[in-house]
């Protein structure tokens, strides 16, 4: 009788964080999609760029997904060169996302599903705009207590695979070079705002 009890309290308790999570998780979409939606809809492309370069530091794991990109490699550097492909990165991240959503029409966010998974959560939703609807699926995981984007799945294309692959393409043709791929982002970003 008493093991029974044991049980059914543990299971009571797994259940409630599980439950509050999805309910966290969604308050969090909500918001994020919702200052997306606001920002992207500035056509001032100075401000647009800046404050979706905020947006994207306080909701995407940067520091997990950039080190993850570059796998060892990440070791053999000092500090002062990996904070400034962490910041190469970041620029290349924003100016990506800047490309997608500068001629912003009146699109919408409409969050579908959320399904916990052994790597954090996925979030499912749909990018509206007039007839059309394109799925973007945000892999997200709770760190220290916070929701961050740790990839964008845009039509079953996932951002992350598409970087590392083409990452690994840059330091294989500069024998592992950390600061020639950290030029190359640099280059690539071509925004002087």
């Amino acid at each position: 009788m008493i093991k029974k009890f044991r049980l059914i309290i543990i299971v009571f308790f797994i259940n409630i964080p599980l439950a509050q999570s999805d309910e966290y998780l969604e308050k969090w979409f909500g918001d994020m999609s919702f200052q997306f939606i606001k920002i992207i809809g500035n056509d001032n492309s100075e401000q647009l760029f800046r404050d979706l370069k905020q947006l994207i530091s306080n909701n995407f794991a940067i520091n997990s997904i950039s080190l993850s990109l570059i796998g060892k490699l990440g070791n053999k550097n000092n500090d002062t060169d990996l904070n400034r492909y962490k910041k190469a990165f970041l620029n290349h991240l924003t100016k990506t996302l800047y490309e997608l959503v500068k001629n912003y029409d009146g699109q919408i966010i409409e969050l579908l599903e959320i399904e916990r998974d052994s790597n954090g959560y996925l979030i499912y939703s749909l990018l509206k705009y007039n007839e059309k609807s394109y799925s973007i699926v945000w892999r997200v995981d709770i760190i220290n207590n916070k929701p961050y984007v740790l990839d964008i799945i845009i039509e079953n294309s996932s951002y992350y695979v598409t970087k590392k692959s083409e990452f690994s393409n840059l330091l294989r043709q500069n024998k592992g070079s950390l600061l020639k791929l950290t030029k190359k982002l640099e280059e690539g970003n071509g925004i002087n705002f």
